[in-house]
């Protein structure tokens, strides 16, 4: 493990459709298909956004809040056999100390003979409420873009659905590191409905194939292995996509997950070995740019009144 390790990873993409409000149900889930991947030899099995509660919540918001340290409770006890860790991505409802109820994705370490540690948190910072959204009126917004060293994936950042529609977020991540070296790795994981659903001669649908736009953008532009895991399911007229994929440096997608079905997929990739051919056939970076945007930015909002 470490930044400079250069391994083979076999990642696991957790396309579940999460019962909506039934936290224990969902836990178990969780936990069976932690188990398998771990017996299949996993390394990293990313669940979509909110895949502890489901999406339309509402009301409910407050009754599944959980603080974040409760997740090494839940998912403790499943290293029975295991020789080596197996790290884990998933959505839930975060109750903060002010009681506080946030959009949050978890980054967890599980090694054998220990409790589950808690990497790294993200709130989602942007929260739709527009079209059919209303999440600002249920959660509160995070206020941070901030990138963590992961056992796997070296300095990685977490992103959430709409965060993800803003290039800033992904180009904060991408500076944020020393020298100005951000992340190598970002994890997106995401409730889409699906919108737009008019190509029927190639089954997709207009969101999906904005998202398969975005990762292959941010993966080629800022020189990223790109790991984006969307939900299945119905909720209320919502139909969610699906579509989960992991895209390499280049732009070019590793694996997909199915459209509109529940799947467990798997990839191998060495993400270090494809970072070093990548940025050594381009070399990428921001600190040329960082000073100069600063500046910009503090005068845009001078002049603006801001």
């Amino acid at each position: 493990s470490g930044e400079n390790s250069e391994a083979e990873l076999k990642v696991t993409l957790a396309q579940i459709a999460p019962r909506l409000g039934r936290l224990e149900d969902n836990v178990a889930l969780h936990r069976q298909i932690l188990s398998d991947a771990w017996s299949g030899g996993s390394d990293l099995v990313i669940f979509p956004e909110l895949s502890l509660t489901g999406y339309l919540l509402r009301d409910w918001v407050p009754q599944v809040a959980i603080a974040a340290e409760r997740l090494t409770e839940l998912l403790d006890g499943l290293s029975a056999g295991r020789r080596t860790p197996l790290d884990v991505v998933l959505g839930f409802v975060e109750l903060s100390p002010g009681r506080q109820c946030y959009n949050s994705a978890a980054y967890l370490h599980l090694d054998p003979g220990h409790r589950p540690v808690v990497v790294h948190v993200h709130r989602k910072v942007h929260l739709p409420t527009y079209g059919m959204f209303d999440e600002a009126r249920y959660f509160s917004p995070g206020r941070a873009l901030r990138a963590f060293d992961s056992p796997l994936l070296g300095r990685t950042g977490m992103l959430l659905c709409e965060d993800l529609w803003h290039p800033s977020s992904v180009y904060v991540l991408a500076a944020d590191g020393p020298g100005f070296e951000g992340v190598q790795s970002l994890v997106g994981i995401s409730n889409s409905p699906a919108r737009g659903a008019q190509d029927t001669e190639h089954f997709t649908v207009a969101n999906i194939e904005t998202w398969r736009r975005l990762n292959a953008l941010y993966a080629q532009l800022f020189g990223l292995v790109v790991y984006q895991v969307q939900r299945v399911g119905v909720e209320d007229s919502y139909i969610f996509s699906g579509g989960s994929e992991v895209v390499l440096p280049g732009g070019q997608p590793l694996v997909r997950a199915p459209l509109f079905d529940e799947a467990v997929v798997h990839a191998e990739l060495d993400p270090a070995a494809e970072l070093r051919w990548h940025r050594s056939s381009g070399p990428l970076g921001l600190a040329g740019d960082f000073d100069l945007v600063r500046r910009e930015l503090s005068r845009i909002a001078g002049e603006a009144g801001g």
